[in-house]
């Protein structure tokens, strides 16, 4: 016996299934992350501010080494050390501080000190992730019915919102091999 299929048939199933395609297509997920790192920055010290507090000091000038004195503190006075004041203070501004140790005798001997501030460190990562098609291989066989009819098939998922399947089964009762085929659509 055979079937006659109408070529308007297969037209309108043909327009269907590109329907019902374009339908799967959807808009890839979006998925943006950031995060922000806060970490203490130290930078050199460009204005100087004294405070009016001291503590007594003991230092010993070295001799210059490229250009430049060289102090050295020492806790007891000996022959050759300066008797200096050094004052500490902190300087503070919106979002910056400033530990500095001043050391003087009426003539500007050393100025040390860091500046500490936040620095906010921003990393935005976007993932994008779009719906993936892909074929499957699938089995099936009855579990209350006495006869087995095993199937064996083919299953094409479309962007994770239909699918279309075909699949052979054999049957015990006509000792033939059924060709199947089937469509099923995502519900929820």
């Amino acid at each position: 016996m055979k079937t006659k299929i109408s070529f308007w048939w297969v037209i309108v199933l043909a327009i269907v299934f590109f329907v019902l395609c374009r339908s799967c297509e959807g808009k890839p997920k979006v998925v943006t992350k950031t995060v922000t790192k806060v970490t203490k920055v130290h930078d050199t010290i460009t204005e100087v501010k004294i405070d009016t507090f001291y503590t007594r000091v003991y230092v010993e000038r070295v001799k210059p080494v490229k250009g430049k004195d060289s102090l050295i503190y020492v806790d007891k006075p000996t022959d050759t050390s300066i008797k200096a004041k050094q004052y500490k203070t902190t300087l503070k501004s919106n979002d910056s501080s400033a530990e500095l140790e001043i050391t003087t005798t009426g003539e500007l001997l050393d100025v040390s000190g860091v500046i500490t501030y936040p620095e906010k460190e921003t990393t935005t990562t976007i993932t994008k992730t779009r719906d993936a098609s892909g074929l499957y291989l699938y089995g099936s066989a009855p579990i209350k019915s006495q006869a087995l009819t095993p199937e064996i098939g083919l299953q094409f998922n479309i962007k994770n919102k239909m699918f279309i399947s075909s699949g052979v089964q054999y049957n015990n009762i006509t000792n033939n091999l059924d060709i199947k085929v089937g469509i099923g659509v995502k519900i929820w």
